[in-house]
């Protein structure tokens, strides 16, 4: 995240938009210690080697994987 200067007096209107920048970019992480759902986005992972996998579940819960290319 890239935050302009701070003004050299304080302006309310520049410390509400830099509060809601910091707020979008809060909500858009990951939070430790609480449920990932992932919905219809994809979850990849990389292999050691480089190789990157998808991982994907059926409706009876059973997962596979199946490579992506780069």
């Amino acid at each position: 995240m890239n935050l302009p200067s701070a003004p050299q007096i304080y302006n309310p209107v520049y410390q509400s938009n830099i509060n809601r920048e910091i707020a979008l970019a809060d909500y858009a992480n990951q939070k430790k210690n609480a449920t990932v759902e992932i919905g219809a986005g994809r979850l990849v992972l990389q292999s050691p080697n480089g190789t990157r996998y998808e991982i994907k579940v059926d409706n009876s819960g059973n997962l596979s994987t199946s490579t992506v290319s780069t």
